[in-house]
């Protein structure tokens, strides 16, 4: 029998019909036999977390809640917070809803692990060699394959001591790389931008056509002195030559205010250049979002990248990066990593409950700036990003209309991606098309009209009260993102948790197990 440390959390009463199973530290369970069936439950629900991690006293009142509310999740996965050993709380992870493109880069959802028991009836627990340590990741993806779902608790339920627990990197890196091949998904990996995480990248059979849908009114940059340098679209136009991307399969389809076409005179470029003038009729009003639809259902190929002018290319494979998730049918829309000229971070994927409106996290930061468990350097699935840089399909943008016209500057974008997830389709933010972004530089200088933020605020007030990609334990008070107080309350209300660890018996299993 082989010697373990439980938690003494552990031992406290568990009903018949939720059962403990802590695992050693191969994150395998102590007691196999447990997984067996026991017969005469009502219900049968696992709770799985490593063997040193405390409970949270009231854990499994809260969970039952949410099997009885979400009879339609097989997997439940909810916040962890990690204990330093001195006592003093390290980190919280507060996690957001089922997140397929987080999963893929990151263990973001580690543990605890409440599992139903009819899962394992449909999914077989896995323990090769070369996953060791991520053998509950990869039960994971498969009951994803299996068409089990999976959702959080949006409570910490453990405190684990340091390192947190969770599948190794490299582990599970190619865990994730075999299920991508036996899935049958033409997608690979690479390394990701922060330690321990990776990162998705479509594989070509053939590189598809794709429009890149850009507004502009030829307006230009002013330096210090006062002195205009070229406008933003030639700026652009030429920085695309920068592009991995076969540029033969790219045309660049413009929606020009001006009717003078002088700029573009001369050009010799690899890639098509298309134009319609969209001059405003006399006392017209700039509608941006009027003018978007026009020029969107203008372009001839199903993929599209819709765009600002006064964006400059980044990462020369910045086309591949968005098309990586665009093309899947799944997803109706993808944003870029956008940075401001000087370096500082403009957009990296945005969060409904910051101060009341979507607004963008780390704004301003340096660009290499820690943020909260990598997010920023991570792609993940979010609710909203910018329509700044925004790849997408016919299909999605058909679905919902477009761009709502009542928002003629402000929140069309976001109303966009609401309206896109709210018919099931996801919207991904990737780090991996990085860009350079003068925020706000080619549009007129008008602010949204009061009754078009009263109309944004009302029409999406519960998302933006309660973005499910988010986490209603984070601080809505700031852009820097972080966990609330009372996310780890009861852990600092509970010192004795870890000190009383601290002090088993690691030799003597039979203490360990004590009422289990």
């Amino acid at each position: 029998m082989s010697h373990y440390t439980l938690h003494p959390s552990w031992s406290e009463a568990w009903p018949n019909d939720i059962v403990p199973l802590p695992l050693g530290r191969d994150h395998l369970p102590i007691e196999p036999a447990r997984l067996a069936r026991f017969p005469g439950s009502r219900v049968h629900v696992f709770f799985v977390a490593p063997e040193t991690s405390a409970v949270r006293p009231d854990a499994v009142a809260l969970a039952r809640r949410f099997l009885a509310e979400r009879p339609d999740v097989g997997i439940f996965y909810a916040d962890d917070a990690v204990v330093a050993s001195d006592g003093g709380i390290e980190s919280v992870h507060c996690k957001p809803s089922f997140n397929m493109a987080l999963m893929l880069a990151d263990d973001y959802m580690a543990f605890p692990l409440l599992i139903r028991a009819e899962v394992f009836a449909k999914v077989a627990m896995r323990s090769e060699p070369d996953i060791q340590g991520a053998a509950w990741y990869r039960f994971c993806l498969d009951a994803l394959a299996a068409g089990i779902g999976i959702d959080r608790i949006p409570h910490t339920l453990l405190a684990s001591p340091t390192p947190r627990p969770k599948a190794p990197s490299g582990p599970r890196a190619e865990t994730a790389s075999r299920w991508l091949i036996e899935t049958g998904q033409p997608l690979t990996l690479q390394a990701g931008r922060v330690a321990g995480t990776t990162g998705l990248r479509r594989v070509f059979a053939e590189h598809p056509a794709v429009t890149l849908v850009i507004p502009t009114r030829q307006s230009a940059p002013v330096d210090d002195d006062g002195r205009q340098g070229r406008p933003f679209i030639v700026n652009f136009l030429d920085s695309l030559g920068r592009s991995t991307y076969p540029l033969d399969r790219v045309t660049v389809l413009v929606g020009d205010d001006e009717a003078d076409d002088t700029v573009y005179a001369g050009r010799d470029d690899r890639f098509a250049l298309k134009r319609i003038v969209t001059r405003l009729a006399p006392g017209e009003r700039f509608n941006y979002a009027a003018k978007m639809n026009r020029l969107w259902r203008a372009a001839e190929t199903d993929l599209m990248v819709l765009m600002n002018d006064d964006i400059g290319v980044g990462t020369p494979d910045w086309i591949e990066a968005l098309l990586t998730f665009a093309m899947d049918p799944d997803v109706g829309g993808v944003g870029a990593r956008l940075l401001f000229p000087d370096g500082r971070l403009q957009h990296a994927g945005m969060f409904g409950g910051i101060f009341g409106v979507c607004a963008h996290p780390w704004y301003m930061l340096p660009a290499e700036a820690p943020t909260y468990d990598g997010w920023a350097q991570t792609h993940r699935d979010c609710s909203a990003v910018t329509g700044a840089v925004f790849a997408t399909r016919r299909a999605p943008m058909e679905a919902v209309d477009g761009f709502d016209e009542g928002f003629s500057l402000d929140f069309n974008d976001v109303d966009l991606c609401f309206k896109m997830r709210m018919l099931g389709y996801r919207i991904v933010y990737t780090p991996f098309a990085e860009m350079t972004h003068y925020e706000k530089a080619s549009r007129r200088s008008e602010f949204a009209p009061g009754d078009q933020v009263a109309r944004y605020l009302r029409k999406w007030a519960d998302v933006l009260a309660d973005d499910p990609m988010s986490s209603p334990q984070l601080r809505d008070d700031t852009d820097r993102v972080a966990p609330r107080t009372t996310a780890s309350a009861w852990v600092r209300e509970r010192p004795d948790l870890f000190t009383a660890a601290r002090g088993t018996d690691a030799t003597d299993p039979r203490s360990a197990r004590e009422g289990l």
